[in-house]
């Protein structure tokens, strides 16, 4: 019986994909990690760092992450010690996905400063 439940789990498991976008500019380097599960749900986990050493003289950043399927953003984000923002969300079965083959732009504003990338699989 334990055996048939830890099939069944696994194969659950199994019908997770995961696919990861980076890039970076010169000043700021991002990922985006996304986890797709069986057609029901997808879950984005963004993260954006700083990669200068003065990060306190950064201040408060914008930020946008836009793709085909749609976007996401913050305006007024401070960053963490270690110079990085945390981003992490799920959609519904009903939401646009996005494709592996997706460019995804993001664009940094801070201190009268913006910057454009894109992140690519």
């Amino acid at each position: 019986m334990s055996l048939i439940v830890s099939l069944m789990l696994l194969a659950a498991c199994s019908n997770s994909k995961e696919v990861i976008f980076s890039g970076e500019s010169d000043n700021w380097e991002a990922e985006l990690k996304i986890t797709q599960n069986s057609e029901t749900f997808e879950k984005e986990n963004f993260l954006l760092k700083y990669k200068g050493e003065d990060i306190d003289s950064v201040g408060d950043i914008a930020y946008d992450v836009d793709s085909i399927s749609g976007g996401f953003g913050r305006e007024g984000e401070p960053l963490k010690k270690n110079g990085s923002i945390r981003d992490d969300r799920e959609s519904r079965a009903t939401d646009s996905k996005i494709p592996e083959d997706a460019e995804i732009e993001v664009t940094v504003k801070w201190n009268d400063n913006t910057e454009t990338f894109t992140l690519t699989r």
